[in-house]
């Protein structure tokens, strides 16, 4: 093929691609490669039979996504695509498939596998077999350094996580094991909290409880009036509700008036802050995520009342006191999900936490403050910062001392399903306690779109009438 063939044949695959002909896209792309694999154009097709592949065969994706990395390593696209994919693929079904393979996907792939059948051993030796014969593929580095996390082997794990950060950086330049890092950043000086005006209304302080949500002013807008509405009247909480609203505009403003018309402003705290976040350009959606935790060591002090911290793109779907209950003896209250422990960053989740106002709980947020903040300071807002700063915490920031109670909540605490019919009504798992777009893998439908909750899922399949 010419060049100009060689671009016409991959526009053809684009568009057949876009249009969901996933065969006739797949085929454009093999007849490129095939005698054309190091092209201008390889990467684009190697790219493009990724996102083909992914739902189907996830190694075989890999496979592409390697490739597309390897003509053009310092893509950082392309880097992250491959990290992601080598970090998710091999089930525990699927150690007699990869067994015996050499390539570099295929031992990922069977140590992930043999991690997630429990057993570990083997999957280091896939792992350090991987790194043996394909040192160049750094990310390796992680899939080990998160097995020695697991076993508690913190100091290697934390020694795995800066060869990683050095050579490809993303989450692994933020993610630390060492308890000496941790022990370091607590004798330190007292971290920088946030610049922020408070405004609490008269009967606040009065309820029992805090419900803690914090945005940017997009999320405010899109997000809020349904999060808003499910605590003042699903969730049978008697709380104060607290809104910390980062550079509000006008529109956000008046999204949070219209709430607090409509529930009750004396029961209502409202914090609001202001903060350059142009150098972080891209990544202020980092910031956004980090910011609660940020200030919230000083709101447990200043509140003294239990916390329960909510992602704002979440839904209580029903009464929340029974999962509070729970955890009403523990410091905190989080949410962990075991099948995807093969990363630490998800080891703890930020989307729901239960803060008792105790010594041990203030330790916990204090340090994953510092944690924070120690890597924004050095220029590193990367995505997951938050949760990293969980993990470490959590992993390596209590090693010589008793670490404060913590009881888990298991993944099924956010409904997996939603219903929506055209006037807003909606249907969610019955044993549930919220719901999120995100945490249940994104794009169902735009919480924006759910009004009330009419029944459940369960209802309509059986033909009973919700109500």
């Amino acid at each position: 093929m010419s060049p100009f063939d060689l671009d016409a044949t991959l526009q053809i695959a684009i568009d057949a691609e876009r249009a969901g002909n996933r065969a006739a896209a797949a085929a454009a792309c093999h007849r490129l490669l095939e005698h054309h694999g190091t092209s201008r154009q390889a990467p684009a097709a190697h790219d493009a039979l990724a996102r083909i592949l992914v739902d189907q065969d996830m190694a075989a994706a890999a496979d592409h996504a390697l490739a597309a990395w390897r003509l053009t390593p310092a893509d950082p696209t392309r880097r992250s695509n491959l990290w992601q994919l080598l970090t998710h693929l091999g089930d525990a079904g699927d150690v007699a498939r990869f067994q015996g393979r050499e390539d570099c996907v295929g031992l990922v792939a069977l140590g992930n596998a043999l991690r997630r059948d429990g057993q570990a051993l083997r999957a280091e030796r896939a792992y350090r077999r991987a790194l043996e014969l394909y040192p160049e593929v750094s990310f390796t580095l992680s899939r080990l350094a998160c097995l020695c996390a697991e076993q508690h082997r913190l100091e290697e794990a934390d020694a795995l996580f800066l060869q990683a950060a050095e050579r490809h950086g993303g989450r692994d330049a933020v993610t630390r094991t060492n308890p000496a890092f941790l022990q370091a950043l607590r004798e330190g000086p007292p971290p920088a909290g946030i610049r922020a005006t408070i405004q609490e209304g008269a009967g606040a302080g009065a309820r029992p409880l805090v419900v803690y949500a914090c945005c940017d002013a997009v999320y405010a807008r899109k997000f809020l009036p349904t999060m808003v509405r499910s605590i003042a009247e699903d969730s049978g909480l008697d709380c104060a509700i607290a809104l910390h609203l980062v550079n509000p505009d006008a529109e956000a403003e008046a999204t949070v008036a219209a709430l607090t018309a409509t529930h009750g402003a004396d029961r209502f705290i409202i914090l609001r802050e202001t903060i350059d976040l142009s150098p972080l350009s891209d990544n202020a959606k980092t910031y956004y995520a980090c910011s609660r935790f940020l200030v919230l060591p000083d709101l447990l002090i200043r509140w003294q009342r239990p916390v329960l911290m909510l992602d704002v793109d979440l839904l209580a779907i029903r009464d929340l006191n029974p999962l509070l209950a729970t955890s009403a003896h523990s410091d905190l209250g989080m949410m962990s999900h075991a099948l995807k422990r093969l990363d630490i960053w998800s080891l703890l989740y930020a989307d729901v936490l239960h803060i008792r106002p105790t010594t041990g709980a203030w330790h916990f947020l204090d340090q994953t403050r510092r944690y924070i903040r120690h890597f924004l300071d050095r220029g590193l807002p990367v995505w997951f910062l938050d949760q990293a700063a969980l993990a470490a915490v959590h992993l390596a920031g209590f090693t010589a001392e008793a670490a404060p109670r913590l009881t888990v909540y298991p993944a099924d605490i956010h409904s997996s399903t939603v219903m929506v019919d055209g006037e807003g009504q909606y249907w969610t798992d019955d044993s549930a306690y919220f719901y999120s777009v995100r945490a249940t893998g994104g794009g169902q439908h735009a919480v924006h779109r759910l009004k009330r909750r009419a029944g459940t899922t369960a209802q309509i399949t059986t033909g009973m009438k919700p109500g």
